[in-house]
């Protein structure tokens, strides 16, 4: 079967932003009770990352760039745990949500945005050139295209200080034709100077993600 071509991936998306609650974001088959305790550990996890690159950071924890955002599950945490957040989504549906579950939080800006377009010049006009960290949950699985994702990669090398990524690794049920799963070791290739900081594997419903905080490796003439 031939790969979805970019306008039907974004019909796809936009027909997502229609579901009900969770199910905007994550398998529309699971119960909302999982979902629920899914996103809230997700959360616990990205709070416990984030804690770990303000300590990193020589004068903590500034700025975040949130690619995917999707209805804004996580991006209040994000918005807690650093001065300003860029928060990015491809699909206008998911932004007008998570703008609504973002109200009231005056360091959260708002950016419609595909991943697979960011330019270095994206990151200085949103956050200023690099960003602490960009985050990624379960959003690059979506990129089908390698050569895409290696662009990105290309981006993220001289515009992030550091990645934090969750990205399923292994799906008990296998996933459609509109996700790709890669291991940890496929996105570190695209990154030849970076360190991995912490690195967890997290499981649920039999679906396998891992958890990374990632040392781009970014140099002081690339940040300039």
């Amino acid at each position: 079967m031939a790969p979805p071509d970019p306008e039907e991936i974004a019909q796809e998306w936009r027909e997502r932003a229609t579901r009900a609650g969770l199910a905007r974001v994550m398998r529309a088959q699971q119960p909302p009770l999982i979902a629920e305790a899914v996103t809230a550990e997700t959360r616990e996890t990205v709070v416990r990352l984030l804690k770990r690159a303000d300590q990193e950071l020589p004068d903590g924890l500034g700025s975040v760039v949130e690619v995917g955002c999707g209805i804004g599950r996580l991006t209040p945490t994000l918005a807690a745990a650093a001065d300003r957040v860029a928060a990015l989504d491809m699909t206008p549906g998911m932004l007008d949500a998570a703008r609504s579950t973002c109200a009231g939080l005056d360091n959260v800006t708002f950016e419609h945005a595909r991943a697979q377009d960011l330019q270095p010049s994206d990151f200085q006009r949103l956050v200023g050139r690099p960003a602490d960290v960009t985050v990624f949950v379960w959003v690059l699985m979506h990129i089908l295209d390698d050569a895409e994702l290696a662009a990105l990669f290309r981006t993220l090398a001289t515009s992030t200080r550091h990645l934090l990524l969750i990205e399923y690794d292994h799906a008990a049920i296998p996933v459609g034709r509109f996700s790709r799963l890669r291991p940890l070791p496929h996105y570190l290739d695209l990154l030849p100077h970076a360190r991995v900081i912490e690195h967890d594997a997290l499981y649920y419903g039999g679906d396998r993600s891992f958890a990374a905080l990632i040392d781009v490796g970014v140099t002081e003439g690339a940040a300039a």
